[in-house]
């Protein structure tokens, strides 16, 4: 599997990933930067098949009905941020003061426990509420894309529209009791990449998570 980083794009520095077999592929998340993107699937020579959001924010949505109609794709978000995606209020437009996004008003949904393939590519849904209602990883082979949910060393904000801080440290505690068998690679919709492993062991939010879930004694 090829794994094709694009960003940080636009105003608020959104990460998009391009993941894909040689053949076809999907995108992870759709920011400002629509000729970036193109410029990065045409240039790997791939059919786009699918687009995948982690969650209904507007920077993270602001390409993806031009992707969309240019490539003749679905779009897909979990169920509990669909509407999300054609209101200027929910999806935090009008509260950053940008112009509507492009509004799309027949996403395809997933819930939580959701394969998707498409080809070679089957992309497991999980559903990590706190950061928005519908927020979710979605994982990849080793590759865990996080999007608002978890940072290099931090978590995302929980101080807006449905944000909820309880229900995004519930989130962090089943990230670190997760699948301790494989060390996934952490791709996050803001920053640096990181991994699994590390968060664990280094990232003070998701500890206290997992000590409040019972999964560690202390936060040493």
């Amino acid at each position: 599997m090829k794994l094709k980083e694009i960003g940080p794009l636009g105003m608020f520095g959104v990460n998009c990933y391009l993941v894909h077999d040689g053949k076809c592929g999907v995108l992870i998340d759709a920011p400002d930067g629509f000729d970036r993107i193109c410029s990065v699937i045409d240039g790997e020579g791939i059919e786009l098949k699918m687009i995948l959001l982690t969650h209904g924010h507007c920077d993270h949505i602001e390409s993806a009905k031009r992707l969309s109609d240019k490539y003749g794709v679905k779009v897909y978000v979990h169920e509990n941020d669909a509407k999300k995606l054609a209101n200027d209020e929910t999806n935090l437009s009008r509260f950053f003061g940008m112009p509507p996004v492009d509004p799309i008003t027949d996403p395809c949904t997933f819930t939580d426990g959701d394969v998707i393939s498409c080809g070679g590519i089957d992309i497991e849904v999980l559903h990590t509420p706190g950061h928005t209602g519908g927020s979710c990883c979605l994982i990849i082979d080793d590759m865990m894309f996080s999007g608002d949910t978890l940072f290099c060393g931090s978590m995302g904000r929980t101080d807006m529209l449905d944000g909820d801080q309880q229900k995004l440290l519930d989130s962090l505690a089943i990230l670190f009791d997760f699948d301790t068998l494989t060390d996934y690679k952490v791709y996050p919709g803001h920053g640096q990449s990181t991994t699994l492993s590390e968060e664990r062991a280094d990232n003070q939010f998701m500890r206290y998570a997992a000590k409040q879930a019972g999964y560690l004694k202390d936060l040493s």
